[in-house]
């Protein structure tokens, strides 16, 4: 990409005037940089080793010294803005798969192809997505609907998955780690890669719905080694009546809580899984006990 455009595309204001003319990667990590860069930071330090490792552009939201006049100083007002008016410009014609936000936790996890890109962070994501002419970009954010006229979005395909336990599923003879109440958004990830002849794998988790087992005293344990489990990472969203549901469906016979930031005290009660809206708690690893321990 030419300087020039560089410039007019992020809407920022070029410091110097460069000898070089225009990059060819994009990243926000220094340690990726080489001839070619354009690198978004504003950390003097990583700068620095960006432009030792060969950057041909900087660009910072702060006003940072120009540390060598050959290449593109540029300042911009926002980071995210600025990457968003790249990525557009650059994808424009791009066809972009939208799904929902579980199916695209799902692609993404399952995916071996580098060109698979799931955009989840509006930054890192977009950054990546620049780098790559043949890609295939995933989304489940709306607001990509307003700005690109090539919108696809991944519909689920007829599959034959079956529920193992409550926190894996079986499909095609493998056990998976997938609790059978996304059966939905698997069968749209298996569509995904199947109608584009992608590679994927099912060696892959989510960390939605995963299993945190433990003991009486809140320590972590070895999978499956508890009575006492913690259904973590779940959110108040679209998504969770139906888990909900799934989950008292099938704890019928065992000791069932639900907690969240403003109901703490119910983890205090005798239960056997309990599941966590919103929140996050620190667990301690279990100890071994050492030789001379009684």
């Amino acid at each position: 990409m030419k300087i020039e455009t560089l410039v007019n595309l992020t809407g920022g204001e070029l410091l110097n005037r460069p000898f070089i003319s225009e990059v060819v990667f994009f990243t926000k990590d220094a340690n990726e940089v080489n001839r070619g860069s354009c690198f978004f930071s504003n950390d003097i330090n990583s700068i620095r080793q960006a432009v030792k490792n060969g950057a041909y552009a900087i660009i910072s939201e702060e006003d940072i010294p120009v540390l060598d006049k050959e290449i593109a100083w540029i300042r911009v007002d926002d980071f995210k803005k600025a990457v968003f008016n790249l990525f557009k410009y650059e994808n424009i014609k791009t066809k972009i798969y939208f799904s929902d936000e579980i199916s695209a936790q799902i692609i993404k996890a399952m995916s071996d192809e580098k060109n698979v890109i799931v955009i989840e962070d509006d930054f890192e994501d977009l950054l990546k997505a620049l780098n790559f002419k043949d890609k295939f970009i995933v989304t489940s954010n709306k607001k990509f609907k307003d700005f690109f006229p090539n919108i696809e979005e991944i519909k689920p395909k007829n599959i034959n998955l079956t529920m193992k336990t409550l926190f894996k599923s079986e499909f095609e003879g493998k056990i998976i780690n997938l609790p059978f109440v996304y059966k939905k958004n698997f069968a749209k990830a298996i569509n995904f890669f199947e109608s584009n002849n992608l590679k994927y794998t099912f060696e892959f988790e989510i960390k939605r719905f995963k299993p945190v087992f433990i003991n009486s005293n809140f320590e972590e344990t070895e999978y499956g080694k508890s009575e006492k489990v913690l259904i973590t990472n779940l959110k108040n969203d679209e998504f969770l009546i139906d888990e909900l549901n799934y989950i008292i469906e099938h704890t019928k016979h065992a000791k069932t809580v639900i907690a969240d930031k403003a109901h703490k005290k119910y983890l205090k009660e005798k239960f056997n899984f309990a599941v966590l809206i919103d929140m996050d708690i620190e667990l301690k690893t279990k100890k071994e006990k050492g030789l001379f321990d009684d």
